[in-house]
C-alpha cells in the first residue's frame, strides 16, 4: 500500500503515492519513496525531493541529513526548508536545533564518538569533547564525561562539573536526578526538590510528571505530592490535559485529578492532538475526542496523529 493524507473531513488532501509518510510540523512532512527520504508541504508539492538516505524532522528551520556514498559511507549536515544544505556534511551524527543549537558528533562504532555543538551558521560553539551531549532546554544541556554528568550553557560554560552518576534535561524548572539507584530531582539552584525514592522517573510536563514504585505507575506533582499513587502498569505523559494508562491490559486516559475520564477498554492508544487521539480496538483504528466519543470510526487498517489539521489512515492496502 502506499501513503496518503487526509484533513479532518476525510477528504483526500495528497494522493497515495508513497511508501511511507509521516505527520506534519513547520507545515512539512516527511515522505519516504524508494528507500530515500524528502519533504511534501501540505498541497503535496515535493519541497525536498525524495534524494537522503538519513532525513530528519525539520527543528527551528533546519533539518539533519545523510547521503550515503561508496561503500555506504557518509556525512551528516543540515538543510532549510528550501532544501538548501547550510551546514555541509562533516559530522557523523547530529541532532535537533533547540535554543539555536544542535548536538553533532564525529566518531563511529569502532571509535569512540565526541559531541559538542554548533549554531545555525555551522560554527561549533561547544568543542567536540564530551560522552553524551544532550538538547538544550531552558538555557542549559546535559553532558557526559567520563561516566557523570553535569550541565553546561549555552556559552560551553560548566555551570555544573560533571558528578552525577544520572541525571535528565530541565522541563518546566526541574530535572531528573538519580542517587544511589533512585530517581528524584533537582532544581536550578541545584538542591534536591523532591528526594530520590523512586525507580524510575519521568520529565515533567504540564506541572506533573510519571513515578515508578515497585513496578507500578503514578504521578506527581511539583511538590512531590502523588496526585495519582502508583498503581497503573503504564502511564503516558500529560498532553492536552489528559494522560493515557494501561491496566490489566486495556488502555484508557485519566485527567489531573487522576480520574478515568475513558475507562481503560481499548487495545492500544495514544496521546492526544489537536483534541483528538488514536484508538484501536479489534484490529482496526479510529479516533476519539476528550469525552471518549468515537467521532472518526474504528474501522482503519492503520492511523497516525492529526497534525496540523491533518492525518495519515490507512484503509485496506492504501494510506490516504
Amino acid at each position: 500500500g502506499k501513503y496518503g493524507y487526509i484533513n479532518k473531513k476525510g477528504e483526500e488532501v495528497v494522493k497515495p503515492k508513497y511508501d511511507k509518510g509521516e505527520a506534519f510540523s513547520e507545515g512539512l512532512a516527511r515522505v519516504e519513496k524508494d528507500d530515500k527520504y524528502g519533504y511534501i508541504n501540505k498541497k503535496g508539492e515535493e519541497v525536498v525531493k525524495p534524494k537522503y538516505s538519513i532525513l530528519e524532522a525539520f527543528s527551528e528551520g533546519l533539518a539533519g541529513v545523510k547521503k550515503y556514498g561508496k561503500w555506504g559511507m557518509g556525512k551528516c549536515g543540515y538543510i532549510n526548508e528550501k532544501g538548501e544544505e547550510v551546514v555541509k556534511p562533516k559530522y557523523d551524527g547530529v541532532g535537533d536545533f533547540s535554543e539555536g543549537l544542535a548536538m553533532v558528533g564525529i566518531g563511529s562504532l569502532f571509535s569512540w564518538v565526541k559531541f559538542g555543538y554548533i549554531n545555525k551558521k555551522g560554527e561549533e560553539v561547544v568543542n567536540l569533547k564530551y560522552d553524551h551531549a544532550g538538547d538544550f532546554s531552558e538555557g542549559l544541556a546535559l553532558v557526559k564525561k567520563d561516566g557523570k554528568y553535569g550541565y553546561i550553557n549555552e556559552k560551553g560554560e560548566e555551570v555544573v562539573k560533571p558528578k552525577y552518576d544520572g541525571a535528565g534535561d530541565f522541563r518546566e524548572g526541574l530535572a531528573l536526578l538519580e542517587k544511589d539507584g533512585k530517581w528524584g530531582y533537582i532544581n536550578k539552584k541545584w538542591k534536591e526538590v523532591i528526594k530520590p525514592k523512586y525507580d524510575y522517573a519521568g520529565d515533567f510536563r504540564e506541572g506533573l510528571a510519571l513515578v515508578e514504585k515497585d513496578g507500578k505507575w503514578g504521578v506527581i506533582n511539583k511538590k512531590g505530592k502523588e496526585v495519582v499513587k502508583p498503581k497503573y502498569d503504564e502511564v503516558g505523559d500529560f498532553r492536552e490535559g489528559l494522560a493515557w494508562v494501561v491496566k490489566d491490559g486495556k488502555d484508557g486516559y485519566i485527567n489531573k485529578k487522576g480520574e478515568e475520564v475513558v475507562k481503560p477498554k481499548y487495545d492500544e492508544v495514544d496521546d492526544f492532538r489537536e483534541g483528538l487521539a488514536r484508538v484501536l480496538k479489534d484490529g482496526r483504528w479510529g479516533f476519539i475526542n476528550k469525552k471518549g466519543e468515537e467521532v472518526v470510526k474504528i474501522k482503519y487498517y492503520g492511523a497516525n496523529d492529526f497534525s496540523e489539521g491533518i492525518a495519515p489512515v490507512k484503509e485496506r492496502d492504501n494510506w490516504y
